[in-house]
């Protein structure tokens, strides 16, 4: 060899350089391959830890707002539960199937389920909620309320489109 890298492509599909790896590496077997591209992505595709979140507040109505970013979600998987003084959004994004072998250069998106809770530090009047989810956000606008809720409310999701 002329002490160049070059780029090899794996049998899981996964491109590395050669001086990334010790001598023999390619030729270790497919299943030891995955296991180890499955190793790498630990994590992914269990659950999405963190959905970003902003939570404030407005008047005129007073309202408290939660925008949740799920792009990708999967609406029959949505629940939005007002349990106390705390919020719960959990759903689901799938893994479009593979029509196609992918050999993936960088990989960030989380896939399967996942939940999100906020707590909420004001009383809010659950009966008047409204969530949305449209584009990739999530909207919840929980009016504000004189006494906190202490009953589990799940609360109706309306999907634009």
């Amino acid at each position: 060899m002329d002490g160049r890298a070059r780029l090899v492509q794996l049998p899981s599909g996964v491109v590395a350089r050669s001086d990334d790896f010790p001598t023999g590496f390619r030729q270790l077997p497919a299943s030891v391959d995955q296991l180890l591209t499955d190793l790498m992505s630990v994590g992914r595709g269990a659950a999405v830890t963190r959905a970003l979140t902003d939570v404030y507040l407005t008047d005129d109505p007073a309202t408290l707002n939660v925008t949740v970013d799920i792009a990708g979600l999967d609406p029959a998987t949505l629940e939005v539960i007002l349990d106390g003084d705390v919020l719960t959004i959990r759903g689901g994004r799938r893994r479009p199937p593979e029509t196609t072998r992918r050999v993936y250069q960088h990989v960030e998106i989380d896939w399967g389920p996942f939940e999100r809770r906020v707590r909420i530090e004001t009383p809010v009047d659950p009966a008047a909620t409204t969530v949305t989810y449209d584009r990739g956000l999530l909207q919840i606008a929980l009016p504000l309320a004189q006494r906190p809720v202490v009953a589990r409310v799940l609360i109706g999701v309306r999907i634009a489109g």
